[in-house]
């Protein structure tokens, strides 16, 4: 079945314009970027440009020069009959960030938050690698996981205040691989799931083709409003909900006691499965005093954990504890589709809880250097960006002065800095969330320093043509927490 937007969607994506430059070019970069960032998926059908124009309220001239300028470039096929579809060439997927091929070696991409390996991470692998005849004398399926890393992952529970048995743990492929599969396991076509109004757009997005229903609720100075999920659950039933309560990506917000406990009150009443992505709970950068995971609170609780945060985006190992009743069903569910996770990566990890902390201490001391610079960074370039220090987490979650979180982002690809706009972020938004912008501060100083240098030249561009353009001077509220 082919995908299809409404020309009103389209419209509600792209926002209002604030340009003075050419409109067909403004508008097929910002389309470009919806389709790069994943908001407008590979194969979607775009209205007719009759349609378009009248829901943007441009001429049919200015969208027939959009469409032209989209096939030109390669990202859409139009056929007389069929209409206009979206068609990602396969050369064209490192504009997403996820792949930067040799020819991109001066590009810049602050689009995912991963760290670079700490020091002391290649002595894990080879300490890891003295253990593998052992492993290698079994077949290495391991549907629930090592059991030695199990075991440490269940007594690291315990000692925090949740007993736990190895058998409540269920290791994955990172906390991605971790989502999709509580997602498949929990739900029916057609359930709905509780998620914060913003959040990490892949777990929504996983939730949302297991045949999840999203209920976003609104955020203000917290994404966890208890009379906001209260109203929501009273309206209609769920199954789950999905949440990020510490150092949330991306506010860097963090569940207080008190809505962790208004939040299990409510979830239980309602016979609702918290689904709580715990991945950043360890990226504890200012020591701060955290509340008790959420399982404490709900022992229904699922708490997902990843050790690609933690330690290195490339070690794909996460994984789910949860009830006993529980690990059955989520076993099963797994089984369709991959029957473990890569059994060395997992005697890494291993090794790597059980040597004393001292290569996670050590990438906590990397990304609070790294934080600090990119922070003193902006305050020197960019002093109109509010830019809040955040206790922990991999990413500054800052506010811009105005609108114009895309056109940034699209201005700073230009030179080079690749980006990923604010609305990404948020679910069922439109434009909301075009006051904000991700800045992950993962890379080396000298990457930081040279991605704030060009992210100025962008501002620049940006503000100059807004300053020019037809609305200057209209207020606009501010959207989210600071």
């Amino acid at each position: 079945m082919t995908l299809a937007i409404s020309a009103r969607r389209l419209a509600d994506l792209l926002g209002p314009s604030r340009g003075t430059g050419p409109a067909y070019r403004e508008l097929a970069d910002l389309i470009r970027l919806l389709v790069v960032d994943g908001r407008v998926a590979d194969g979607t059908r775009l209205p007719s440009e009759r349609e378009l124009a009248a829901a943007l309220g441009v001429s049919r001239t200015t969208t027939t020069r959009v469409y032209a300028e989209l096939r030109g470039t390669g990202l859409l096929t139009s056929r007389q009959g069929s209409g206009s579809v979206v068609s990602i060439p396969i050369s064209a997927s490192s504009a997403s960030s996820l792949i930067i091929t040799p020819d991109d070696a001066d590009t810049i991409a602050l689009t995912y938050s991963a760290p670079v390996g700490p020091p002391g991470l290649a002595r894990a692998f080879e300490i890891a690698a003295t253990k593998l005849p052992g492993l290698l004398t079994t077949t290495g399926y391991l549907p629930d996981g090592l059991p030695t890393l199990r075991e440490i992952l269940a007594q690291h529970y315990t000692d925090g205040g949740l007993p736990t048995d190895p058998d409540q743990i269920i290791v994955t492929s990172g906390a991605m691989g971790a989502v999709s599969l509580l997602a498949r396991a929990l739900l029916a076509p057609g359930q709905r799931v509780i998620v914060e109004g913003a959040s990490y757009p892949h777990a929504h997005e996983s939730f949302a083709a297991a045949g999840g229903r999203l209920t976003a609720l609104p955020i203000d100075t917290t994404p966890w409003n208890p009379a906001a999920l209260r109203s929501a659950l009273e309206g209609s039933p769920h199954r789950a909900a999905y949440i990020v309560p510490d150092f949330h990506n991306p506010t860097a917000a963090v569940m207080s006691d008190e809505e962790r406990v208004a939040w299990a009150r409510e979830l239980r009443r309602h016979d609702v499965v918290p689904v709580v992505d715990e991945s950043l709970r360890e990226i504890n950068l200012d020591g701060v005093d955290l509340p008790p995971v959420f399982a404490t609170y709900d022992p229904r609780a699922l708490l997902i954990g990843s050790s690609s945060k933690s330690y290195w985006g490339g070690l794909r190992v996460g994984w789910i504890r949860a009830p006993k009743a529980a690990i059955m069903p989520i076993v099963q569910a797994r089984m369709m589709d991959d029957i473990g996770s890569s059994a060395f990566d997992q005697l890494v990890l291993a090794e790597l809880l059980t040597e004393g902390g001292q290569t996670a201490a050590a990438g906590r001391a990397r990304l609070r250097a790294a934080r600090d610079h990119l922070l003193a960074e902006l305050a020197r370039e960019l002093p109109d960006i509010k830019a809040p220090c955040p206790a922990g987490g991999l990413s500054l979650w800052v506010t811009l002065p105005d609108r114009m979180s895309s056109r940034l982002t699209t201005a700073a690809g230009r030179h080079g800095l690749l980006l990923t706009p604010g609305p990404r972020f948020f679910t069922h938004s439109g434009s909301v969330g075009e006051r904000h912008l991700r800045l992950p501060y993962t890379q080396s100083h000298e990457t930081l320093s040279e991605a704030v240098r060009r992210l100025r030249i962008a501002y620049d561009d940006v503000v100059s043509d807004i300053a020019s353009g037809p609305d200057h001077g209209r207020s606009d509220t501010l959207e989210l927490i600071a």
